[in-house]
């Protein structure tokens, strides 16, 4: 009597291969587990899928170059110039490719319980139940998305992703509420800055303004100052905004320059200078820097708030037929700070200070205010205009230069309750 033997279905390489297929799938699927779990955490929203894909694969793909430099073949002893290479490489991506996706899956459904992040599928039947029943509203973003004046603009390609942009939200939301979600969305998935968008009572989004944050000491540098990278260690007790002397290091060392510190990184240091004194450095010299003693002040504090607000001063120049000629400073929706009139600063105007051609306002305002004053449009009569305070703040008929001066326009605007006076009060 005599044993059936069973045929070999498959032959030693195939076995090999399949076995070798398998192990790297493994592979980008556990890297696309890894960085999907990670990206999950980090930023609250899913690992695209053709990032899952291509960095799980990336791995794999270096492992075969590896093997294909240090080795003679790919996989045993099968030339690399061979059908059956090729076959076996095509096995290998498109198995991986999608081991790498069911990796990315699983990632985020361990991150999604493990960091607690609600996972909602935005086009699902559920999404799509939702609002047929009338409990989102679907906004588009105009085809034209506006810079705002006075903030760093924003580049080319965020703005052409935003424009025609369709993005849900709850219905039971008012305007500003809708609004302030809106702005609250472009800044955390876009990276923006600072967001101007106004909805119209049907839900139309009629204009959108973005703008960037400064970036770097440049902004905050006053008139007439410049910052210089020295060589040289800073004073252990030195922080920003200490005034110090700028030495030449050696025993013939003299004073080059006096500044403000301003950062320091290792043994470079930067200190804010006057453009007088920029060219007395060297960049191939040492210099030591040394603190000196100055007088309390509140700069670097009220640089630094300023720097943190949504708040940025612009000024804005008054024409001929502008329709901020004849305005009142307190009827404009930002905060008047200084007016140049004929080459004269009139700090913290009045309230019933006049705006006339020529003047230069510099203004302190948010986006939105920023953003009606550039359209502004006049909606009182002249007659609706409140008299002044004092014969002394008026103008004569022919529109003719105010009599007061500039220290008593600042006393005036000091004791009223608003202007920038009232950003700082308690109440």
């Amino acid at each position: 009597m005599t044993v059936a033997v069973p045929l070999q279905f498959a032959s030693e390489w195939t076995m090999t291969a399949l076995l070798r297929i398998l192990g790297f799938a493994l592979y980008a699927s556990v890297v696309a587990m890894g960085v999907s779990f990670l990206y999950r955490g980090y930023s609250t929203r899913p690992l695209p899928v053709g990032v899952g894909v291509v960095v799980g694969l990336s791995f794999v793909t270096m492992s075969l170059n590896i093997d294909a430099v240090t080795q003679a073949s790919v996989i045993a002893d099968t030339p690399k110039l061979h059908y059956a290479t090729a076959s076996y490489l095509l096995g290998v991506f498109a198995v991986g490719a999608v081991a790498a996706d069911g990796g990315r899956r699983i990632g985020d459904h361990f991150a999604a319980d493990v960091f607690d992040v609600p996972r909602i599928d935005a086009g699902g039947q559920v999404a799509r139940l939702v609002q047929s029943a009338g409990l989102v509203v679907e906004l588009e973003l105009p085809e034209s998305v506006d810079d705002i004046d006075g903030y760093p603009p924003v580049d080319g390609g965020t703005r052409r992703a935003l424009a025609g942009r369709r993005m849900r939200f709850p219905r039971r939301l008012s305007e500003s509420d809708l609004a302030s979600r809106l702005a609250a969305r472009l800044e955390r998935d876009f990276d923006v800055g600072h967001v101007h968008a106004e909805i119209e009572p049907d839900l139309t989004v009629s204009s959108l303004a973005v703008g960037g944050r400064p970036s770097g000491i440049g902004p905050s540098l006053p008139p007439g100052s410049v910052a210089v990278a020295v060589a040289g260690d800073p004073p252990p007790d030195a922080s920003t905004g200490d005034p110090v002397e700028v030495w030449t290091d050696g025993d013939d060392g003299g004073l080059v320059a006096t500044g403000k510190f301003r950062a320091s990184v290792g043994d470079v240091a930067t200190v804010a200078v006057g453009t007088d004194d920029a060219d007395a450095f060297d960049p191939d010299d040492a210099y030591r820097l040394v603190t000196r003693p100055d007088t309390a002040e509140d700069v670097n504090e009220l640089v630094a708030t300023v720097w943190e607000a949504d708040e940025t001063v612009t000024a804005v120049t008054v024409d001929e037929g502008d329709p901020l000629q004849g305005e009142f400073v307190d009827w404009l929706p930002v905060s008047v700070l200084v007016v140049v009139r004929g080459g004269e600063p009139i700090p913290f105007p009045a309230d019933n200070e006049t705006l006339q051609v020529g003047d230069t306002v510099y203004v302190l305002g948010t986006p939105a205010g920023l953003h009606r004053l550039d359209e502004y449009e006049p909606e009182r009569e002249p007659g609706d205009r409140p008299a002044p305070d004092d014969a002394s703040d008026v103008a004569d008929a022919d529109g003719a230069d105010r009599t007061a001066d500039g220290d008593d326009a600042a006393a005036a605007g000091a004791d009223d309750d608003g202007g920038l006076a009232s950003m700082f009060s308690d109440d």
